[in-house]
C-alpha cells in the first residue's frame, strides 16, 4: 500500500530541493545510449525485472526527449512521469510475488488518488494459507514493493556512475525514487504519518497487505499470531517498534551516495573512473545493506561490484557479486553483460535462526545490432539472456526457488 500523504511530502522535498540537485555534468547529444524492453522474462510475466527495465527504459527515453529542449514543462512532466511510474512499479512488485506463486490478484495503481494505492482480488484465506506454509515469500509478499523501488535505484546509479546515460536525465527519476523508498522507512517511524484505515467489509476489496513495513514486521517475530491484513503501528510490540527503528534508520544509509549531489562518478587516472555508494532495504529474512562499487576503464570494461551483509533478527550473513555491462564486440554490433552473485543467507531464509546455507546465481544476456541508419544515431538490436539461481533470495529474481530462467527482448540504440 502506498501511502498519497506521504508521496505528496516526498514530491514537495524533491521540488524543494530540485535547484541544488541539479548538476549538469554531460551532455547527451552526439551520445548513442542503449535502452532494453524485455518481452518475455522466465514463464510467470510481467515479473518485477521486466516491469522494472521497461519503465526505466521507456522514462529514459521520454526525459531525453524533454531534455533536448529544456524547459519548466518539460520538467514537470519528467516528475509526473517518475511519480506515476514509482506508483506503478511499486505495486506491480508486490502482484509479481503473487503471479509467481499462481495466485491471481488486481494491481490498482491509480487509486493513490484516493490515498492508497491497491493490489487487491485476493481472499483472506489464500493470504492466510500462504503464510501458515511459506512465512519466507509471505513476508515478501510484504516488502516487494521496497524491493522493488531499491532495484530501481541501484539500476538507475548503475547507468549514471557507468555513464549509460546521463544524470540530467535520471536526476528527477533518480531522487523520487531514493526520497520515496527513504520516506516509506522513515514516515513509518512516526505514526502521525500512517493513517489508520480500517478493512474494508469485502475482503477482495482489500489490499492484500496493508502497511508494508508494519505488517512485515509483525509476521516476522509473531508468524503463528491471529490473522488479519492491516497492521497499525499500535498494534505492534515493544520488539516490533525496536525493529521498525532499525530499519529506518538503516535507511539512512540509501543517502551515501556521490551521485545525489550531482557527481556520476571520479578520476582516479585518464583510463579509469570509479564511484561508490550505500544502500539498504528490507528482505524476506530481515534486511540488508549494500556496499556498490561502479568502475568503468577505457569508456569499454564497465563493472558493477557490491559486498552485501544481510541481517535477520540477531545475526548477519555476507554476500557480494560482479558484472560487466555492456561490454562491446564484433566491431560493436555484440554487447554483452554477464555477472555472478554469492550469498549466505539465514536457513529456510529463517528471521530467527543463526544457521547459514549458502547459494548463488549466475547471468549471461547478449544484444545483437540488427539496423542502424546511415547517420549513426538510431540502431535497434535484439537481446537474450540466461539467469540460474540456487534456492534464496535475490533482489527483483521473483521466486526464491532454484530456477533456470531465460529472457528475451528488444533494444534501441539512440
Amino acid at each position: 500500500m502506498k501511502l498519497l500523504k506521504t508521496k505528496i511530502g516526498i514530491l514537495i522535498f524533491i521540488i524543494l530541493n530540485y535547484t541544488y540537485a541539479q548538476k549538469k555534468n554531460q551532455d547527451s547529444i552526439g551520445k548513442s545510449f542503449l535502452y532494453n524492453y524485455t518481452i518475455i522474462d522466465g514463464e510467470n510475466y510481467p515479473t518485477m525485472r521486466q516491469t522494472n527495465q521497461n519503465y526505466l527504459s521507456s522514462y529514459r527515453m521520454l526525459a531525453r526527449f524533454l531534455n533536448e529542449k529544456p524547459t519548466t514543462a518539460g520538467k514537470i512532466a519528467q516528475l509526473g512521469a517518475s511519480f506515476l511510474g514509482l506508483v506503478i512499479t511499486h505495486e506491480e512488485g508486490h502482484r509479481s510475488i503473487l503471479t509467481q506463486l499462481d495466485i491471481g490478484s488486481i494491481s490498482q495503481p491509480f487509486s493513490i488518488l484516493e490515498g492508497a494505492a491497491y493490489v487487491k482480488g485476493v481472499t483472506d484465506a489464500t493470504l492466510e494459507n500462504l503464510r501458515n506454509t511459506d512465512v519466507p515469500n509471505y513476508i515478501r509478499l510484504h516488502t516487494a514493493g521496497l524491493e522493488s523501488d531499491y532495484s530501481i535505484i541501484t539500476k538507475t546509479e548503475s547507468l549514471i556512475a557507468l555513464e549509460e546515460d546521463d544524470f540530467n536525465n535520471l536526476e528527477i527519476e533518480y531522487f523520487t525514487h531514493k526520497l520515496a523508498l527513504i520516506g516509506y522507512y522513515i514516515t513509518a517511524i512516526i505514526p502521525s504519518l500512517s493513517p489508520n484505515i480500517e478493512e474494508e467489509k469485502n475482503e477482495l476489496e482489500r489490499d492484500i497487505v496493508g502497511h508494508d513495513l508494519y505488517g512485515a514486521t509483525r509476521h516476522l517475530h509473531r508468524p503463528d499470531m491471529d490473522f488479519f491484513r492491516y497492521t497499525d503501528y499500535n498494534d505492534l510490540t515493544k520488539d516490533e517498534k525496536s525493529f521498525i527503528k532499525k530499519t529506518g534508520y538503516l535507511s539512512l544509509l540509501n543517502l551515501i551516495n556521490p551521485i545525489i549531489l550531482g557527481k556520476t562518478n571520479f578520476k582516479l587516472t585518464n583510463n579509469i573512473r570509479f564511484n561508490a555508494g550505500l544502500g539498504y532495504t528490507m528482505a524476506p529474512y530481515g534486511g540488508f545493506i549494500d556496499e556498490n562499487f561502479w568502475l568503468v576503464i577505457k569508456n569499454k570494461l564497465k563493472i558493477h561490484s557490491y559486498l552485501r551483509q544481510s541481517h535477520n533478527k540477531n545475526s548477519w550473513f555476507l554476500g557480494g557479486g560482479i558484472k560487466v555491462v555492456n561490454y562491446k564486440l564484433y566491431t560493436n554490433k555484440l554487447w554483452v553483460s554477464a555477472g555472478t552473485h554469492f550469498w549466505s543467507q539465514p536457513k529456510d531464509l529463517s528471521f530467527t535462526t543463526d544457521r547459514q546455507k549458502f547459494g548463488f546465481a549466475s547471468e549471461f544476456n547478449a544484444a545483437y545490432r540488427i539496423y542502424e541508419n546511415s547517420k549513426n544515431t538510431l540502431g535497434f538490436m535484439i537481446n537474450g539472456g540466461l539467469t540460474y539461481k540456487t534456492f534464496g533470495f535475490m533482489p527483483e529474481y521473483t521466486t526464491l526457488k532454484e530456477k533456470t530462467q531465460i529472457n528475451v527482448g528488444a533494444s534501441i540504440l539512440w
